[in-house]
């Protein structure tokens, strides 16, 4: 094959009516890639650009990153990816898809899916919920496990890092030198640190060849179900790195669109993530988002228009965002049954410590699983005997030091009525811990308990008015309000926990 740097003739042919059956295509203009959406499918080509990290000038390459691509999307969307085909010049001269003669250029055929299918719109549309992201989140976990192991020893991560210096520094007008420096500044340590951990995660089998991509613009709805595709496949050696490095990617996108509840329930679904797993997110994430800006960047040169300062300073900010000198936190939350301790939690885990943030453990849903039953399911007075919350709170204290020995922020969730279950609490990290107890009105509590649906408390009404007569002892955790607005608590909340800078609102 030859090289082929004029693609005019074949753009005009894909783009017109006669090559789809009379459908006037729409075309879509990527920096790498031109697509045109006809009827039930796609048709995407390769640019015939040498962007430095990407090279696809040749007709070669081309061709060779064309069948990269089918082979690495069938792995997470064979529905869509579904046929390789040629632009073919025919013995008279004319262009045909698929015909006999010579090829020209190699065409990735896929199914359409609906354009607010994609998950930057179904998000936006708010279409995407906990439960889609966390079960894509479970399914990436053997994904990644079915991904291939490289040959060769894993490479540095500052070695990804080194490689995006000059790109972020040589950015559109209007971003101040003086900010990229401070980021570069701020990453250099974490991946230094990064680089630390990598033979043993490795050796465990978290260096993958993964996705390398994976964004929220890669991913779409398909029948409630979020498939991620277009993975990356111009280059081998940097689509592969750390798991944690794929999954960073999409955390970084969901925080960075406003939904870092997304982005932490994305990390806790996953699984395991390995020895120092936690502390390697902050870093990934924060790669990520200047990696985007700087191809929004490369986008703007290839297709025109006025630079896209706005986009490229709002990944800039994700970036910072990610890099935040936070350090985890041990934030246990009391009060009696309906003062919406879990409420509360839920809110605060994005937000609390290093991104993606705190791990919530609910001493309800522990009971559930030392049952050995779920979540939801209902458990006999006999769960609630004599030692049985002794055995609860030593498996939430367990838990709760495993994972903030990692670098995990922890939230305790649990009624904390006895002083020792208190200081027990404290005792796991003194330093970064802090207490609050949250108080509500007795008929407020009822009602709460009584709308509930589909919760792991057991508590009832009945429950709540006999814990009025608990004898709390000498209790020295930071008291709260917990009848108004979840917003006010959240920040009293924060600002207890000396988080101030680090909630959404």
């Amino acid at each position: 094959m030859a090289d082929c740097l004029d693609q005019t003739e074949t753009i005009t042919f894909l783009g017109a009516a006669g090559t789809h059956d009379g459908v006037l295509p729409r075309r879509i203009d990527t920096s790498c890639a031109y697509v045109f959406l006809a009827g039930d499918f796609a048709y995407k080509m390769k640019r015939a650009v040498n962007l430095g990290y990407l090279d696809f000038s040749t007709l070669e390459g081309r061709e060779a990153a064309c069948r990269a691509e089918m082979a690495l999307n069938r792995r997470t969307a064979p529905e869509l990816y579904l046929r390789l085909s040629h632009v073919t010049r025919e013995m008279d001269g004319r262009l045909a898809l698929d015909g006999n003669g010579t090829p020209v250029e190699p065409i990735v055929v896929m199914r359409r899916f609906p354009d607010d299918a994609l998950g930057t719109l179904a998000l936006a549309a708010g279409r995407v919920d906990r439960a889609m992201v966390a079960d894509l989140g479970r399914r990436l976990k053997p994904y990644h496990e079915a991904c291939p192991i490289p040959p060769l020893p894993p490479a540095p991560m500052t070695a990804r890092l080194d490689p995006c210096r000059a790109p972020l520094r040589a950015m559109a007008p209007g971003i101040p030198a003086a900010r990229i420096e401070a980021l570069l500044g701020r990453l250099t340590p974490h991946f230094a640190a990064a680089d630390r951990m990598m033979a043993q995660r490795a050796a465990l089998g978290f260096w993958r060849r993964g996705h390398g991509d994976l964004h929220l613009g890669n991913i779409c709805l398909i029948e409630g179900r979020l498939v991620p595709f277009d993975a990356l496949e111009f280059d081998d050696a940097f689509a592969t790195a750390d798991v944690l490095y794929d999954l960073a990617f999409l955390a970084m996108d969901l925080r960075r669109l406003g939904r870092g509840d997304l982005a932490l329930a994305l990390f806790d679904a996953y699984g395991d993530v390995g020895p120092g797993g936690p502390s390697l997110m902050p870093g990934c994430m924060a790669l990520r988002a200047a990696i985007r800006a700087f191809v929004a960047h490369a986008r703007w040169q290839a297709t025109g228009g006025p630079a896209p300062i706005a986009e490229i300073s709002g990944f800039l900010d994700a970036a910072e965002d990610c890099l935040a000198d936070t350090k985890p936190r041990l934030l246990a939350i009391g009060g009696l049954s309906g003062t919406g301790k879990s409420t509360l939690g839920r809110a605060l885990a994005p937000y609390l410590g290093p991104v993606p943030g705190a791990l919530h453990l609910r001493t309800d849903v522990i009971r559930k699983a030392l049952n050995g039953v779920a979540e939801t399911e209902p458990l006999p007075p006999d769960a609630y005997g004599p030692g049985k919350s002794e055995a609860v709170y030593g498996a939430l204290f367990e838990q709760a030091a495993a994972a903030f020995a990692t670098g995990r922020s922890v939230i305790l969730d649990g009624v904390f009525a006895r002083e020792a279950e208190r200081a027990a609490a404290r005792a796991i990290a003194p330093q970064a811990f802090t207490g609050l107890w949250l108080e509500a009105p007795l008929p407020l509590r009822q009602g709460r308990i009584e709308g509930r649906r589909g919760d792991a408390s057991d508590a009832t009404p009945a429950v709540a008015a006999a814990q009025e007569s608990y004898d709390l002892g000498r209790l020295d955790w930071r008291r709260l309000a917990a009848g108004g607005p979840l917003d006010t608590l959240v920040e009293a909340a924060l600002a207890a926990s000396g988080d101030e800078d680090g909630g959404p609102l």
